[in-house]
Parts: C-alpha cells; sequence; structure tokens
C-alpha cells in the first residue's frame, strides 16, 4: 500500500506548489499593508500596496480581492512600469489558462524594458506562474525549463534569495512527483539552505522541511524524516491556525503510519482534519480522511478502511479528479479482498478498470492522433516533392527558350547599362557631395553643442568653487570676528554696573546673535557641510530638517541612492531640490510636501508632491523665474527631463529623470 501512498502524497504535491506565498502572521501583514496604503500620498506606492492586497484576499474574500486589484490598477495608470506589475496580478486573478498565460508574458513583455532588482524579482514571479500553468498541463519538461532558464536566473538576478530557495523547492517537487527521489532530496536540502541563509519566511521554510521529510519517507530515511518534521513544527508552532499545518499532519501521519505507530498517526491526521474544517478547507479535509484509510489498511482494521472509503465515495471535491477516483475504486477492491467480499471486490475492480482503461483509452486516442498528423505530413511531403520535381522540370525547359533571347538583347542590354551608369555615377555624386556637407554641418553644430556643454559645465563648477570659498571665508573670517564681539560684549555687559547700559548691551548681544545665526543659514546654503562629508541622502535628509517647522511638515524618501554619483552631480541635485523645496515653501505656501528620490543604474529619479496653492501652468510660456530658470539649467546639463503639473489651489507635482554618468 506504500505505493498507494505515494500517488497520493504526489497528486497532493502537484497542487501545492500553486500556493502563493503569505507570512504566516496574517493580521500583521495585512495591518502593517494597510498602514502604508493609509500613511502614504505617493500614488505608485498606493497601487503596489493594493495589489499585495489584492493578492491577500484572493483565497479569502474574491469581491474584496478585486476591489483593490481595481483601485490599483486606476493609482497606476500614470506610472509605465507599474503595468507590468498590474499585469502580473491580474494574471493571478485569471481561471483561464490561456487567457492568464497571456496576460503574464504582456506583463513579462513590458517589464523587459526595464532593469533593476524588482524588475528581475517580478519576472521571476511571472515565469513561475506560466510554469505552473504548463505543470498543470502535465508538461513537467516544459515547467523544469522555465524554472532553470527563467525564474531561478531571475531570482538570482533580483538579489531575492527566498525567491531563489523557493524556485529551488519547486525543483525538489518536480524530481519528487517524477519519483527521482535522490535528486528530490538534493534540491530541496538546498533549497532549506538557501531559505535559511535569506532568513526567509518562516512558512516557506517549514514547508521545504515538510516536502523533504516526504522524500526521507519514500527513502525510508526515517529518522531524517522525523528530524525534518520537528523543525517544521518549531517554525510553525506560534501559528497553530497557519494552512501550513495541514501538510504537515498529513506528512506527520504517513510518518507515523510507515513506523508502525497508527494511534499516533490518526492523531494527527484528526488534528489535521479538525483544523481544515475550520479553515473550510474541503479538500485538504478530504485528503486527510483518504490517508487514515491508508493507517487503517497498514494497521489490519479492513473494515474500518472500507468506512473511511464509503465516506468518501459522495465527496464530490476529491471524486471529481479522476485519479483520486481510481485510488479509492483500488483501495475499495483490495481492502473486499481482505474482508472476503470478493463480490464487492470483483464490481470494484471493474470499475478500476474501467476508469483505467477509459484514462488509457483517451492517452491512446491522442498518441493514435499525433501518428495520424506525422503520417500526413510524410504524405504532404511526399506531394511536395513530386510537384517541386515537376516544376524544375518545367523551370528547365523554359530557361533553355529563354536563353538564346538573353543572348540577342544582352548586347543591348549592356549599352543600355552603361548609359544608365553614367546617369547614376552623376547623381549618386553629387549626392555624396550633398551629404558630406551635411555631415560637417552636423559636426560642427555637435561640436557647438560639446562646448556650450563644456561652458555650462565650467560655470556651474566655478560657481560652486566660489560658494565654497564665500561660505568658508564667512564661516571663519566674518563668523570668528562675531563670535568674539559677542564674547567681549558679552564681558563687557558683566562689568557694567548700570541696568540700563547692561539692558544696551544686552539688545546688542542678541543682534550680534542674531547676525551669528543668520551667517551660518547663508553659509549653509552655499555650500552644505553633509554633502561634502556624508553624501547626498544624508545631506537631503539634513535639508528637509532645515525647510520643516511647525507648519511645515516633509516626507522625505530615498530609494538605493548610491554613494559613489560624482560630486558635481551631487552637488546638482542637491541644488535642484534645494529650489524645490523653497519653491514649494516660498511661493505655493504648502503645508505638506512628498519627496522621493531613486536611483535605476545610471538614472536618478526626483519626485516632488505638495498640497500649495499651485498655479496655472501656462504662465510657464511666457513668465519664468530666477529658481525655475537655473532647475532648468542643472536638469538640461545633466540631460534630464523636466515635467511639472500643477493646477490652482490643486498643488503642484514635479517629475525629474537625470543621467548621472
Amino acid at each position: 500500500m506504500l505505493r498507494n501512498l505515494f500517488c497520493l502524497i504526489f497528486f497532493l504535491n502537484y497542487l501545492a506548489v500553486c500556493l502563493a506565498q503569505v507570512p504566516l502572521d496574517h493580521s500583521k501583514y495585512r495591518d502593517s499593508l494597510n498602514m502604508v496604503l493609509e500613511g502614504t500620498v505617493s500614488d505608485s506606492v498606493k497601487a503596489r500596496t493594493s495589489f499585495l492586497l489584492a493578492e491577500y484576499w484572493s483565497a479569502k474574500d474574491t469581491i474584496k480581492a478585486k476591489q483593490y486589484l481595481e483601485q490599483g490598477k486606476q493609482l497606476s495608470r500614470n506610472y509605465p512600469y507599474l503595468q507590468g506589475i498590474r499585469y502580473y496580478f491580474e494574471g493571478t486573478f485569471e481561471q483561464e489558462r490561456k487567457k492568464s498565460e497571456d496576460i503574464y508574458l504582456k506583463a513579462d513583455e513590458v517589464l523587459r524594458k526595464y532593469t533593476g532588482t524588482d524588475v528581475y524579482l517580478f519576472r521571476s514571479k511571472i515565469w513561475r506562474k506560466i510554469g505552473l500553468w504548463k505543470q498543470l498541463d502535465d508538461d513537467e519538461k516544459a515547467f523544469t525549463d522555465i524554472l532553470v532558464n527563467k525564474a531561478i536566473p531571475f531570482a538570482q538576478k533580483s538579489g531575492d534569495y527566498s525567491l531563489v530557495g523557493d524556485n529551488y523547492l519547486a525543483m525538489g517537487i518536480v524530481f519528487k512527483n517524477k519519483r527521482q527521489l535522490e535528486k528530490s532530496e538534493k534540491y530541496c536540502l538546498k533549497a532549506i539552505e538557501t531559505l535559511k541563509d535569506a532568513h526567509a519566511e518562516p512558512g516557506l521554510l517549514a514547508k521545504a522541511y515538510v516536502t523533504n521529510a516526504e522524500n526521507y519517507v519514500f527513502l525510508e530515511k526515517y529518522p531524517k524524516a522525523k528530524a525534518m518534521l520537528d523543525s517544521a513544527r518549531v517554525l510553525l508552532a506560534p501559528f497553530p491556525e497557519s494552512e501550513h499545518f495541514l501538510r504537515y499532519y498529513m506528512i506527520e501521519g504517513m510518518y507515523f503510519t510507515v513506523v508502525r505507530a497508527p494511534v499516533k498517526a490518526l492523531k494527527s491526521l484528526d488534528k489535521g482534519i479538525g483544523l481544515a474544517k475550520k479553515l473550510n478547507m474541503t479538500y485538504d479535509e478530504q485528503s486527510l480522511v483518504f490517508q487514515k484509510f491508508y493507517v487503517y489498511y497498514e494497521n489490519g482494521d479492513y473494515q474500518r478502511a472500507k468506512e473511511v472509503l464509503h465516506q468518501l465515495l459522495n465527496r464530490k471535491e476529491l471524486m471529481s479528479l479522476a485519479v483520486n477516483r481510481l485510488q479509492i475504486y483500488e483501495g475499495l477492491a483490495e481492502t473486499n479482498v481482505r474482508l472476503k467480499d470478493m463480490s464487492s471486490a470483483y464490481n470494484w475492480l471493474k470499475q478500476y478498470s474501467s476508469l483505467s482503461d477509459s484514462l488509457n483509452a483517451s492517452k491512446l486516442k491522442n498518441d493514435i492522433h499525433e501518428l495520424e498528423v506525422k503520417f500526413r505530413n510524410a504524405e504532404n511531403e511526399k506531394k511536395i516533392s513530386e510537384l517541386k520535381a515537376e516544376n524544375d522540370r518545367t523551370v528547365l525547359e523554359a530557361r533553355n527558350n529563354r536563353l538564346f533571347n538573353w543572348l540577342l538583347g544582352a548586347l543591348s542590354l549592356v549599352l543600355l547599362l552603361a548609359s544608365f551608369f553614367s546617369l547614376w555615377y552623376y547623381r549618386n555624386n553629387k549626392k555624396l557631395s550633398e551629404q558630406k556637407e551635411l555631415n560637417y554641418r552636423q559636426q560642427l553644430k555637435e561640436a557647438e553643442q560639446q562646448r556650450q556643454l563644456e561652458y555650462s559645465s565650467a560655470l556651474l563648477e566655478g560657481e560652486e568653487k566660489e560658494r565654497r570659498r564665500l561660505a568658508r571665508d564667512l564661516h571663519d573670517g566674518l563668523g570668528g570676528l562675531l563670535a568674539n564681539v559677542k564674547i567681549n560684549l558679552s564681558g563687557l555687559e558683566a562689568k557694567t554696573d548700570t541696568d540700563v547700559m547692561a539692558e544696551d548691551l544686552g539688545g546688542i548681544i542678541n543682534q550680534v546673535d542674531g547676525s551669528l545665526t543668520e551667517l551660518r543659514r547663508i553659509a549653509h546654503n552655499m555650500m552644505p557641510m553633509a554633502l561634502i562629508k556624508f553624501g547626498l541622502e544624508i545631506a537631503l535628509e539634513d535639508l528637509c530638517d532645515f525647510f520643516r517647522n511647525e507648519v511645515t511638515y516633509i516626507n522625505f524618501q530615498a530609494f538605493e541612492v548610491q554613494k559613489d554619483i560624482p560630486e558635481q552631480v551631487q552637488v546638482s541635485i542637491y541644488r535642484i531640490i534645494q529650489e524645490l523645496l523653497t519653491n514649494a515653501i516660498r511661493h505655493g505656501k504648502a503645508s505638506h510636501i512628498v519627496l522621493q528620490c531613486s536611483q535605476n543604474e545610471n538614472r536618478f529619479f526626483i519626485t516632488m508632491e505638495d498640497n500649495g496653492k499651485g498655479f496655472d501652468k501656462g504662465i510657464l510660456k511666457t513668465k519664468k523665474g530666477i529658481g525655475l530658470n537655473n532647475i532648468e539649467s542643472r536638469v538640461s546639463f545633466l540631460k534630464g527631463n523636466l515635467e511639472i503639473d500643477s493646477a490652482i489651489n490643486e498643488g503642484t507635482t514635479v517629475n525629474i529623470e537625470l543621467s548621472i554618468r
């Protein structure tokens, strides 16, 4: 009966690969997503969070899941990159295989235009989903090919080794389904090692332990199977109502069955059945009941084994699949033989044989169809060959007939070609001359553009050097003098006897103190020391802190900003953002500002949104301030793009893309 036990678990694995990975602490995961959704004003962040909530609710509340999916679609409309992610989540909701696969391929087509760890992560997930559809079509070879050549390489490029480990586990399950248990063990152990190093989500690591425990049961390595189950239980123990426990109880019951501990086996399976009922997972419940049949059968309690199978005969979820019906019919036949009820055994064996023959006949029909297609192809190739031979003969005869005519016309053709060649040579020379002139003009234009670029670069560099010199002189020279004046006045105040004189000196000291503060502010604006010492991200955080006050809130977010950006480029980016914040607060009267900075290889992105009073964009065509001109000059210098979206009383959004190399 171990063979039948293997078949059942094999089928359950077949479904298990398709499950989405959600953290074990469902409520904490859901609440964290809701907090992100409520706490951000960025449409792109809201869109991605909505997609994740749609995935979370997909197995719990379909209506709510589709609401979040639609919300994500609306929020991602203006972000081309997010369209690829949107198609990925849409594909997970499509039940028809062909449509779902087409949507996934569309998602990959959009994302392949981009690079970055996030892109590779989603491309790995996309191809994993496509592979699962192949697996459901019994095309394990195609699924394996996708894992090896698409899902795993993209996961490795993403740097998400939890995803890499999950794909290794999928490889292990494929080999287990093919009963290549040693290879399955190898990939399961590789998955466990990778997931542990990546500090992966406990549910995923527990799944790997349970899958390898199943391998060890079939390989009769029972102590190793027990060790794997114990490791899984440690991870799952804090979450007693996790659906991962259903798989755990199944394999634990299987383990106790083969080590001849039927009481423990039944106890494990009953725990699983109770949890499945509580979670309303009907198919898993029936599968666990099915497993009890093997416990009773292996323990010689054939009457109870028979009762379990009769209990399952009317359960449509399990019986809807032919492979399960085969197992139940075969089990009833063998159990009735053990009970000496040969008549019933014969009837169940007939049903088993009929269903088995039907499945095999379907396969035979497909094989015959394939042979027929091959035969037709061979016949067509034969006809094509005959037609080709006949055509060759006709062509040869026509060629001989035309040969004489070609010879007669050859001389006339040569003369005509000579005339055409002369005309062509003249026109071609003329075109070459014109093209050379155009190329020369283009080179002059490019040289002028390069000269302008170098001039702008030198101008900006000179401006920044002068800013540094003035900032240093103000801070070290004039700042030191004012500080000494303050110290001397403070000493004089202490020596003054009269209250009036002391009060006057106190006022002068306050004025000097204010002058020092203003001097430091001017020096900081001219050249922030944080930028030179700590880099762009820290300098921008300091800049936001400088502008924050009791009426102005600034939310600064930085994503993958590298420290190796050239210093001159960092200064230009800093000046652009400094000018944007100044305009938003001084002119826009904004009280809430969101600033996002991100880097993708050699591209730097700036997005700023505020709730200020906004302005009519049409005014930019006729009137621009010095600040906006400075921004445009620096964006142009960095070969970037500037986009401003604003309306009166509706705030302002600025999107900037820069080249930093």
